[in-house]
């Protein structure tokens, strides 16, 4: 028992840390935010021309073209979500989406257009309309509308839960190119954002709440239902309509697509915004293709490298940036054309905790290569980790000296759940790749919904430097068939 604790605190003590360095390859650094506003962010994003383009939770949409900052919209109803186009913007506000037209290209809206009005509102606290982006199929648009906040028997102040009381609470959407709206995927709590790979595909990260064990990443496929059945309501085909969370526990479960990753809860993230893709071509440094996103409590960045294995997407996830000058409130990213990670934060009531959680803020790459691990690839009986550079191989690669667990996170009604059947894990073998960049893990008795955490502190590069970054968590969802 005494060497378990002593296994769990030392671990422990790796996580709290995870992120915290001293970095040559990427600084964080001010941005000019619009003079005299209190600028809690709540979209960006950049039109062809390259005006940058925000909006804010308090109503107002700002675009900065040659480093001036300018109002283009105002009056709106908390904006949480907005695309940018030229002379245009469109903004998923609560009642409505809604197009900003400047006709006269004088640098302010002059038209405010309904695209679709058909999102049902109540006066509640909580009744996000996160967004916003475009589909495949052009003039598509796609958004999330959060959970509803239901107040206290007692007069005390309203918590997000569950509770579902008008319709589409709690379901991804679509919007046609007639401004028909579409449910598309149901069971998220509050994912606040939506992003969309290069490859066209949707995903958004939820917030740990009731029914949802800790913060988890989704894939976004028509039809899904990503787990909290309060949304079910609205599911005509569902046998439970009145009181979806009354089904059965074993019912929910086999309808639930699995997260495509967990974010561990106070490890990683406590509340995630929206995911954007590194497609700089190397201005951002050696991530093509993989995900960056913030956290509004943390000051922290992550970013994740999925794989699809037997057709579904899982994959691991990293601090990316957790260093000195980074604040919290972290709730939308953009790339610039010139590579740097633009961050938007909104601090709003209780998401920044007391911190100052609002304003602009950008991530540079300095052009050194960081030492990192790339990626995790699921192999038949263990993991293949690539770097960014190649390591020493002149290093012994002892099993015993490797950090390595395994843990689930249970599906059901609490609000948050801790790791539960969390298990040590001594690699059979690990050795070194022919290409130099890579090191091979076979692990024993690989299981389906676990999360595999590594710690790879005696990884170094050729030079002797350290990895950046050595903690890694893997969430497993299908093994590789033989």
């Amino acid at each position: 028992m005494m060497k378990k604790i002593t296994l769990l605190f030392i671990l422990t003590i790796a996580c709290s840390q995870l992120g915290v360095f001293a970095d040559s390859s990427y600084s964080v650094q001010p941005y000019p935010t619009p003079p005299g506003i209190v600028c809690e962010v709540t979209g960006v994003d950049y039109s062809e021309d390259g005006t940058l383009y925000i909006c804010t939770r308090r109503g107002d949409v700002w675009a900065q073209k040659n480093g001036d900052w300018k109002r283009f919209a105002y009056g709106l109803h908390e904006p949480m979500g907005l695309l940018a186009g030229p002379s245009f913007a469109i903004v998923s506000q609560r009642p409505e989406l809604t197009r900003l037209v400047d006709e006269d290209e004088d640098g302010t809206a002059d038209r405010y257009e309904t695209i679709c009005d058909q999102i049902a509102m109540e006066a509640n606290f909580h009744q996000y309309n996160y967004g916003l982006v475009k589909g495949k199929i052009a003039g598509n648009l796609y958004g999330i509308l959060s959970c509803s906040g239901l107040s206290k028997p007692d007069g005390s102040p309203a918590s997000a839960n569950g509770f579902s009381p008008i319709p589409y609470r709690m379901w991804s959407y679509q919007i046609t190119p007639s401004g028909e709206f579409r449910p598309w995927s149901s069971g998220l709590r509050t994912a606040n954002g939506i992003g969309k790979s290069p490859q066209g595909e949707l995903f958004a990260a939820d917030n740990q709440g009731d029914w949802v064990a800790t913060s988890m990443l989704h894939h976004l496929e028509e039809g899904d239902f990503h787990g909290h059945p309060a949304a079910l309501r609205w599911d005509q085909d569902f046998p439970y309509p009145k009181d979806p969370e009354s089904a059965p526990i074993g019912l929910l479960e086999k309808m639930r697509k699995p997260p495509a990753v967990h974010f561990p809860h106070g490890e990683l993230a406590n509340s995630p915004g929206s995911p954007v893709w590194d497609t700089t071509d190397g201005k951002f440094g050696p991530f093509a293709g993989q995900m960056f996103i913030g956290d509004i409590v943390h000051p922290r960045i992550m970013r994740v490298a999925l794989e699809k294995v037997n057709g579904q997407y899982q994959g691991a996830c990293f601090s990316f940036y957790h260093a000195e000058g980074l604040k919290a409130g972290i709730c939308r990213l953009a790339f610039s054309s010139a590579g740097e990670l633009i961050i938007g934060r909104a601090g709003e009531g209780n998401w920044g905790r007391g911190l100052p959680g609002s304003g602009l803020q950008k991530i540079a790459y300095s052009g050194t290569p960081p030492f990192e691990i790339h990626r995790i690839e699921l192999q038949s009986g263990g993991f293949l980790f690539h770097f960014t550079q190649p390591i020493n191989q002149s290093i012994k690669l002892d099993p015993e000296k490797f950090g390595v667990q395994s843990y689930h996170y249970p599906y059901g009604p609490n609000y948050g759940s801790p790791k539960t059947d969390i298990r040590r894990i001594i690699p059979a073998n690990i050795e070194h790749t022919a290409n130099g960049n890579a090191i091979r893990m076979i692990v024993p008795n690989l299981q389906k919904r676990k999360v595999y955490q590594f710690n790879l502190p005696q990884i170094q590069d050729v030079a002797g430097g350290t990895l950046r970054n050595s903690i890694a968590f893997y969430t497993l969802n299908e093994l590789v068939k033989n």
